[in-house]
């Protein structure tokens, strides 16, 4: 497990970096992203409200040493994948941050699809290129797979060479997992021969997350889809969160489908309520569902859980673990061990859960 070394931290933003690597990484930490992977019934407009306030704010709170700020807004490109990758909006997030207004925009259709050995990419006809001949390129988009980046940036590679373009750094913005630096380390490599490029930076909100696979030992996930809190790097921040209510870590997974949340509101609401109407069913306790998904096995005491944590935030202050350390506790009192290995304890949550999700459809 790699860790994060603070570089800000405020009411607005929390901003980590993991250090080593080729290429920069950050983990942010916003109120706005935390509440929009706890709270999947944020959906539409208040879904693309939040994402965005949380773009302005990391551009506006980043570290002295990324230079955005600085760049020429003649040579920023953004890349948008469709449908996903509008909900980060980042032309007006790099407007309201440094009023930049002469920003080159293109896009491109990206539809996966499952085959025997993994995951491919139908649909990404539709292309409509404008890159500079000198291009900061910056792009956001959930990443599960990585199976739309890994394509987008092999033809946007391709295209810039085409048009004789040279790209001098390129900017991922993602609530994703793993395979999205994975994907950039190999076009990193790439991009260096063909561009000299300048840098790489990786912005994952909240976390970077574990990717559900075909082995991972849980009663409901969907492979190569589901975001999972559990083994995972996470910012303090979203840790701290889980233990706001009980219903935050039980979910299938950090962000379902964000085409779907941000355009198709309904669809993604019928898809969460059959999720917990699947879990009302597996005949698990609430004791169990929990161990399942979030078990935090170090939380068994303060010291233990201090020299586990100072592997993984090594510069946070004591009393942000003595909170965590203390609001475990208090979710894990012994009434509701009690209460949560009774026989009906899970299903009696999920019959709330699908209650108030009915009520939004």
């Amino acid at each position: 497990m790699e860790s994060l070394k603070t570089r800000v931290r405020n009411p607005k933003t929390a901003i980590y970096e993991i250090p080593g690597g080729k290429f920069r990484r950050f983990v942010v930490s916003t109120p706005q992203t935390r509440k929009i992977c706890n709270v999947p019934e944020i959906t539409g407009q208040e879904f693309r409200d939040l994402l965005r306030t949380a773009v302005i704010n990391t551009l506006k709170n980043l570290p002295d040493d990324v230079p955005f700020a600085g760049y020429d807004d003649r040579n920023v490109s953004v890349f948008h994948f469709l449908r996903g990758g509008l909900n980060f909006d980042l032309i007006q997030s790099l407007y309201q941050a440094y009023g930049f207004n002469r920003i080159s925009s293109s896009f491109m259709t990206s539809q996966r699809y499952r085959k025997k050995d993994g995951w491919a990419i139908k649909m990404d006809q539709y292309r409509q290129f404008s890159v500079p001949q000198e291009s900061h390129l910056f792009i956001g988009d959930v990443v599960a797979t990585g199976t739309t980046i890994e394509n987008g940036l092999e033809i946007i590679r391709q295209k810039a060479l085409e048009q004789k373009s040279r790209i001098r750094s390129l900017t991922l913005f993602t609530i994703g997992g793993p395979r999205a630096e994975e994907i950039l380390e190999s076009q990193y490599r790439q991009f260096k021969k063909d561009f000299q490029v300048e840098d790489f930076y990786l912005f994952y909100f909240e976390g970077r997350f574990a990717l559900a696979e075909a082995d991972t030992p849980l009663t409901i996930a969907i492979p190569g889809t589901d975001l999972l809190r559990h083994q995972s790097l996470l910012t303090p921040e979203f840790e701290l969160s889980q233990y706001e209510k009980i219903t935050y870590p039980l979910e299938r997974c950090v962000i379902y489908d964000v085409g779907a949340k941000s355009f198709e509101a309904l669809a993604h609401l019928k898809e969460v309520k059959e999720y917990w109407e699947q879990l009302k069913d597996t005949g698990l306790t609430l004791y169990a569902a929990l161990k399942e998904r979030w078990p935090q096995e170090e939380y068994e005491d303060f010291d233990t859980l201090v020299k586990a944590k100072r592997k993984i935030w090594p510069d946070l202050p004591k009393y942000f673990l003595e909170k965590l350390h203390k609001d475990h506790q208090t979710s894990w009192s012994e009434k509701f061990i009690k209460t949560s290995k009774q026989d009906d304890s899970l299903k009696k949550l999920c019959e709330q859960r699908i209650k108030k999700l009915e009520s939004l459809l």
